[in-house]
């Protein structure tokens, strides 16, 4: 089927991951450095990693793709752990809920 869904253009993507985080149905992925649609089918074609790119990789193009198939996004979505922060964040200091002070 032809619909709208985004292109990431290699060459802009400086690999920042922005576009990563935003994408809500883990369509996008970091692959060797450079952010790659893994499957079509996880992409809605709404778009809300484009305005998260600084590099202005992604952009949208109409083409034949697989259709949007929201019960496997769903199912994938389910499946994906939290990110641990390394930064030292306050809020990743916890136990059981409660904010430990340093």
């Amino acid at each position: 089927m032809i619909r709208k869904i985004i292109k990431i253009d290699e060459n802009k993507c400086d690999g920042c991951g922005l576009c990563v985080s935003a994408c809500h149905e883990g369509a996008i992925g970091l692959i060797d450095g450079k952010a790659k649609l893994l499957r079509d089918d996880y992409c809605d074609g709404l778009g809300d990693c484009l305005p998260a790119c600084p590099a202005e990789a992604i952009s949208f193009e109409r083409r034949e793709a697989a259709k949007y198939d929201e019960a496997a996004v769903k199912a994938n979505t389910e499946n994906i752990q939290p990110e641990t922060l390394a930064c030292g964040c306050p809020g990743t200091h916890s136990k059981d809920g409660e904010i430990l002070e340093d």
